[in-house]
């Protein structure tokens, strides 16, 4: 046999690109230098060339992934092609070529498989290439195949994905190497069709030095780039209600702050028309062959909703339309410069624009309690989302074993509201129905309005700027072979925010209750009370992050390979008001040093089993919510005051008739600045990541693996509360650490040691993968694990506000809020000593709220000899633990009999299906139609339950609310003693919700597609 091939992968934390390398022996053994060995993609036909060193070694790196056929030569002996040979993003694939005598011209063409094993990397990841998803059950964006991956789980309570127990904030999603996170909370912000996709990765473990920012998995999604032929398709996507189920149950309860509110009811809305058309198409080819190329992608999708409302609870008919329009703009341009210097540049342009905007349903049927007329300026309301994402990277190859890169970015994104009205929303938080005086025309139900509670956002713009350079080098002779990567970069952030609610402020009117005052005693008007809550973002500011890193790749011998990496970062985290702190805090280089170091072992020497282990040390990059939230962006202030008219719809922030209620001064401030309450030895967040597998390759084509993952949360930063004056006051610190040791309390109970905050998820991998071959590939994986801690991250899943409570959490840029609390280092957790205690005097910890001790998935596609091919993929995955809550004076959720005590969510399964069928025309065109089923079998699972035994939810009921200024906590409580008291004076405070599911999985959606390739 003329070649010895051995295939391997080894991570190079390449954000877009491959490496390849090898050594080149003549048949005795000996290397052979000055080998040239050309690269040609498949796909695009664009070569790369490279030569062999000294020592036979030859490395071309920062390849686009995809297949390449390899050819060696060298004069003297015959030439070796090795065909079909796929690459990878971020990883280092070996090819090993032996040569024999022979004429040149004579040609030995090798077709084996590359192994699936990787004997020299401890990288876990997932790579599912354009060839794969394109057989895949999916949605129209990148995102939607990350769930592939074993440890990751999603959903509205998870709030993203989250990824080995790590919150869906704590991720990094790079598009062309561009971090398109949010700056204000870590969400993923920009799509990315996966027309002009090549490959998406998701990386958890074992991640290079190269990577910060990320406490849970790094996901690349890289874009195809044009060649020397050119390509291109057309498409057509058509999803709508036509090719879908009904909506999910929605759980409802009229009065919910009274003791009218009685008979809870799950309402089946109707299925109103939602038509969605998506066309566009992609091309790629050459300006100049062998030295220019491009690659364009455009994909507008259009929706079309109409919803019929049953306005002033049934009695007024009416229809609001809903217009989005989103676009998907993509251009790539790959010049070869030189004969060693390449530059790429990209452009992915993604704005959204939506006009029109629909109530949600809150009364029986299709009903809404406001009137048609209070409803009506949403037809005009409306917000844009313009963002743009661009990226450059130009590669010197110094010599065969040498590169320099330079690297630059920016993602910018902004949101944009239209249309509010400019009179203040006033609601009823309690029924007005049979209070005395009130004209007929007021008495209404709780959530009766004048006009929907809207933001105004005049602009909230991100920009997130990086530039990068980076240098590797190959070298052999100190004790084996090292592939030595150095880097070092800056990252400039920027956010700009103009975000009110019109009128100063929103009214929620109180009918018939009083204000209950922290530390007893009650006070109101002639008909309650009411409050006015003004509260905004404003100002703008920026800051500053380097980082440095090295990293060695060093294979001791043939079987024996260690990772060396270690990054740092000097971040600056500014202030919202400069005129009186420039930085609210800041982290230099010796607070954020992380290493990482890994070990894998050729057991055999065959490259058939592995066995690898390693361990990381991960920070976080500072969410902006931070900024605004603690140091002058945001404000939040309550004024109450005696309701003694009856014109509340003339109630605003500058029309507050009624006596003052309020004991602690002229209103409660929920947001104060607290640029002095920085503890001074502030550290970052961060997080150790443990791996440790074994991999063993049953044949060419399938790889079985069992791994153990830990992730250890070391520290967080929180805002720890206390009350002073009835309002929320904070230090900004670690809690249970420096300045933090101790818990100031607001309540009767003696100072304590602050708990540290607690999050470990450990889990054991078990998965089997069968790459492309024989017509099929296919992966299945099992994970049993733990998530158990006092800490659910940054995304806090301990603050669910479902639709049934009416509220959501706010959230930065976009319409309408959240299931789960977005991102935040202010959360509610150590806001105050109640939150850390259960009802027994215990401090509160357990299973977390996105535990799900097992799940199984699998996927796969067989393609049929006569076109036609079948994709799938099951999700099957444990419930998640619910736990009792009861909402105290601060609406502060109070876990009084500890985590899950109320069990778990039901077993939650899906089923995706995707059947496609190709007509070919030639060697190089064919059409192609899709059927795309989402969860086929329609499971519409609850995948929450009410928990809160009190009424209020997080819009608050202080009438059923505890106060336990008085308590000592470690004595614990009787809550429900407390609740019986509040019954007794005639209110109901329990919520008769509880316990009844209030959030499902969504049912069956279909998407067909029409695609011509050429």
């Amino acid at each position: 046999m003329a070649l010895a091939v051995l295939m391997g992968t080894l991570m190079m934390a390449q954000e877009r690109f491959s490496t390849i390398r090898g050594v080149v022996k003549d048949a005795s053994g000996s290397v052979i230098p000055g080998v040239s060995v050309t690269l040609l993609n498949s796909e695009t036909g664009r070569p790369n060339s490279v030569e062999t060193n000294d020592t036979g070694i030859y490395i071309a790196r920062n390849l686009e992934p995809g297949r390449y056929e390899i050819r060696f030569e060298k004069t003297g002996f015959a030439r070796v092609d090795l065909k079909e040979v796929s690459l990878s993003l971020g990883r280092e694939t070996t090819a090993d070529a032996v040569l024999e005598i022979g004429a040149t011209q004579q040609a030995v063409q090798v077709t084996e498989a590359a192994p699936l094993i990787d004997t020299g990397g401890v990288t876990i990841s997932s790579n599912v290439t354009a060839e794969e998803f394109n057989l895949l059950p999916k949605a129209r964006s990148f995102q939607s195949v990350v769930l592939l991956s074993p440890g990751v789980n999603s959903g509205q309570i998870e709030g993203g994905f989250q990824i080995n127990g790590a919150s869906g904030a704590e991720n990094q999603f790079f598009v062309d190497g561009v971090s398109t996170n949010s700056l204000v909370d870590g969400r993923s912000r920009q799509n990315g069709a996966f027309e002009f996709l090549q490959e998406v990765q998701v990386k958890t473990g074992g991640i290079d030095a190269e990577y910060g920012g990320a406490l849970g998995g790094v996901v690349s999604a890289i874009t195809k780039s044009g060649g020397n032929q050119f390509h291109g398709e057309a498409h057509y996507f058509y999803g709508g209600s036509g090719i879908a189920a009904g909506p999910v149950e929605r759980l409802l309860l009229l009065n919910p702050y009274s003791n009218a509110g009685v008979n809870p009811s799950y309402q089946q809305d109707s299925k109103n028309p939602n038509n969605q058309h998506e066309f566009g198409g992609s091309l790629g080819g050459y300006l100049v062959k062998d030295r220019l190329w491009f690659f364009s992608s455009y994909s507008p999708q259009f929706v079309r909703r109409e919803n019929t409302y049953l306005f002033s609870s049934g009695t007024e008919r009416d229809t609001i339309e809903n217009k989005v329009t989103s676009q998907q703009l993509f251009n790539k341009a790959s010049w070869n410069a030189a004969k060693n210097v390449r530059v790429t540049a990209s452009w992915l342009w993604t704005p959204t624009k939506n006009t029109g905007i629909l109530p949600a349903y809150n009364g029986y049927g299709n009903a809404v309690i406001s009137s048609k007329a209070a409803n009506a300026p949403l037809k005009t309301q409306g917000w844009t989302q313009p963002q743009s994402n661009y990226s450059g990277q130009v590669d010197w190859t110094i010599s065969s074993t040498s590169l320099l890169s330079f690297r630059g970015g920016r993602f910018w994104d902004n949101f944009r509201t239209w249309g509010i009205p400019t009179t203040a929303s006033v609601t009823y938080q309690t029924s007005s129905v049979g209070i005395p005086d009130v004209p007929a025309n007021l008495q209404q139900a709780a959530g009766y309005l004048n006009t929907p509670r809207t933001q105004q956002t005049f602009y909230d713009i991100t920009t997130r700027t990086y530039f990068q350079g980076d240098f590797s080098k190959f070298l052999t002779g100190f004790l084996g072979s090292h592939d030595i990567k150095i880097g070092a970069g800056v990252q400039k952030n920027v956010n700009s925010v103009d975000v009110s609610y019109p009128g100063g402020g929103y009214v929620w009117v109180y009918w018939g209750t009083p204000l209950n005052i922290p530390g007893g005693g009650t006070d109101g008007g002639k008909y309650g009370y009411y409050e006015v809550d003004n509260t905004g973002t404003r100002g703008g500011t920026g800051g500053r992050m380097v980082n440095m890193y090295i990293q060695d790749h060093w294979r001791l011998t043939p079987r024996l390979s260690l990772t060396l990496g270690l990054r740092t970062e000097n971040e600056h985290v500014p202030s919202f008001n400069r005129a009186v702190r420039d930085d609210a805090f800041s982290f230099g280089f010796s607070q954020k040093l992380s290493p990482r170091l890994g070990l894998s072992w050729d057991v055999t020497g065959k490259g058939k089993l592995k066995v690898y282990a390693s361990y990381g040390r991960y920070y976080d990059w500072v969410k902006y919510e931070t900024s605004r939230g603690t140091f002058g962006g945001d404000f939040w202030t309550v004024k109450y005051r005696a309701l003694d008219t009856t014109d509340v719809f003339s109630l605003s922030g500058v029309n507050m008739p009624g006596r003052n209620i309020w004991p602690f001064g002229d209103y409660e401030d929920r947001r104060l600045a607290s640029f002095d309450a920085v503890a001074k030895d502030l550290k970052p967040m961060s997080t150790d990541i443990y791996n440790a597998g074994v991999e063993y390759m049953l044949s060419n084509s399938l790889v079985v693996r069992a791994g153990y993952v830990r992730n250890h949360l070391v520290r967080t930063i929180e805002d720890m509360g206390a009350l002073v004056n009835g309002s929320e006051t904070y230090i900004f610190a670690n809690p249970g650490e420096g300045d933090a040791k101790k818990f100031a309390t607001s309540t009767a109970t003696p100072v304590f040691d602050t708990p540290k905050p607690q999050r470990d998820y450990d889990a054991l991998e078990l998965s089997i993968n069968k790459r492309f071959s024989n017509r099929f590939f296919a992966s299945a994986n099992y994970v049993y694990s733990r998530l158990y801690g006092n800490y659910a991250g940054l995304g806090n899943s301990d603050e669910i506000r479902t639709p049934t409570t009416g509220t959501s959490s706010a959230t930065t840029q976009q319409s309408g809020g959240s299931i789960a609390r977005p991102g935040s280092t202010g959360s509610r957790a150590w806001d105050l000593d109640q939150y850390l205690f259960d009802a027994h005097g215990n401090f509160v910890t357990g299973r977390l709220a996105t535990d799900r001790p097992h799940v199984f998935k699998a996927y796969g596609s067989y393609k049929f000899k006569w076109g036609t091919d079948v994709g799938g993929f099951f999700y099957g995955g444990s419930g998640t633990p619910m736990s009792t809550v009861v909402m105290q004076r601060q609406r502060i959720p109070l876990f009084v009999e500890g985590r899950g005590s109320m069990g778990r969510s039901p077993l939650l399964t899906q089923t995706d299906l995707v059947v496609g069928h190709e007509l070919k025309f030639g060697e190089t065109k064919r059409l192609r139609f899709e059927f795309n089923a989402q969860n086929v079998f329609n499971q519409k699972t609850s995948r929450h339950t009410f928990n809160q035994l009190n009424r209020g939810n997080a819009s608050g009921d202080p009438a059923s609310a505890l106060d336990l200024t008085n308590t000592n906590l470690f004595n614990g409580y009787d809550y429900l003693g407390m609740l019986k008291s509040i019954a007794s004076t005639g209110k109901d405070p329990y919520d008769p919700r509880y316990g009844m599911a209030d959030l499902f999985n969504p049912g069956f959606t279909g998407r067909v597609m029409v695609k011509f390739v050429f």
